[in-house]
């Protein structure tokens, strides 16, 4: 099963050793997870995904990659207010964007 625990790993600077010790399971039991080995089981995936602090869907997102799990993860944290203001920059550079494109 394609993940991407890997690349999460990476970006908090963890070693397989030590997602292993915060998740409560082995080292080669993390590179299995990592390879995608269909065997691991939904509890292993579980704990991983406490481990990153990261809701379990988050571990098997193709289409985002760390960084951006990372952004929405810190969006999500922030008051109402700070949202609307994040919300209108990006509506900002999405305008400028769309009118570099034609």
């Amino acid at each position: 099963m394609k993940n991407n625990i890997k690349s999460l790993r990476k970006t908090r600077g963890l070693t397989q050793t030590a997602l292993a010790e915060m998740a409560g399971i082995t080292q080669p039991h993390v590179v299995r997870v990592e390879r995608g080995d269909p065997g691991v089981t939904l509890k292993v995936y579980c704990e991983i995904a406490a481990a990153l602090d990261v809701p379990l869907h988050t571990l098997f997102l193709d289409d985002l990659s760390a960084a951006e799990a990372e952004l929405v993860k810190i969006y999500r944290l922030l008051p109402d207010e700070r949202r609307r203001g994040w919300q209108d920059a990006l509506a900002l550079v999405k305008d400028q964007a769309y009118a570099q494109d034609k």
